[in-house]
């Protein structure tokens, strides 16, 4: 499979722009040595011939473009090479500001109009059904969504491409569904070489702690755990590109 330059949403390379990488967790310097590729509403490509990350590594950044300084926190998502430098794709995990406005320079980005209509849509049906919702489980749940939709984006951004329940060649967020409370159904591969689908659901234990249930029986602990699950389900049913 050979990483793909397409993109589902609009990036800019604004090579003004100014980035600063570092570690999560303890102390870590700030990296000068970085090179923004590109930028977009999910995420940032960057290049740099002295920064050391692997995979799902957290990152904390510093991105100033057109005057405005952009603080969060990312993922690594992607690792390759670009000449002599290492080339890395950061999945976006918090920001400061609304970077779909920086970018698209609209009042309601696209993602912000789908969760308006996501939060209506459960709104409605829980008024309908009687219920009233754990905000906190909700809270979590939306994290999950988020974090699992945005990566599965990310994977078709860079090529991958899975098979879907018909067996045709799909793009892998086309195949993830959300099911009833909430929960999240994917695709993976069976014992038995069949590709089934597989739902997981955010559930409080009695300690407090937040987990993910997978119908499988199998339980995750945190985030990135199930992220490198779906992202590995996706790999075990991934076609040529």
């Amino acid at each position: 499979m050979q990483p793909s330059n397409r993109r589902q949403d609009h990036r800019i390379t604004a090579p003004s722009a100014k980035v600063k990488i570092r570690k999560r967790g303890g102390f870590h310097r700030w990296n000068n040595d970085v090179t923004l590729v590109n930028v977009s509403s999910s995420g940032l490509s960057i290049t740099s011939s002295s920064l050391n990350l692997n995979t799902l590594n957290k990152v904390e950044f510093e991105l100033t473009l057109d005057r405005e300084t952009i603080l969060g926190s990312a993922i690594v998502c992607h690792i390759g090479n670009d000449g002599l430098q290492q080339k890395y794709g950061l999945l976006f995990i918090t920001a400061n500001t609304d970077i779909d406005h920086l970018i698209n320079g609209s009042l309601l980005s696209t993602d912000q109009a789908k969760r308006l209509g996501e939060e209506l849509a459960e709104r409605f049906i829980h008024q309908k059904n009687g219920e009233i919702p754990n905000p906190e489980l909700k809270k979590q749940n939306q994290l999950m969504l988020d974090a699992v939709k945005a990566m599965a984006i990310r994977l078709g951004e860079m090529g991958l491409r899975v098979k879907d329940d018909s067996g045709n060649q799909a793009i892998p967020d086309k195949t993830l569904f959300v099911i009833p409370k909430g929960g999240l159904s994917f695709l993976s591969l069976a014992t038995t070489n069949q590709v089934v689908r597989i739902s997981v659901s955010v559930i409080k234990q009695d300690n407090q702690q937040f987990i993910y249930q997978l119908s499988s029986g199998e339980q995750l602990p945190n985030l990135v755990d199930l992220l490198n699950h779906i992202c590995a389900a996706f790999d075990q049913i991934s076609t040529a590109a």
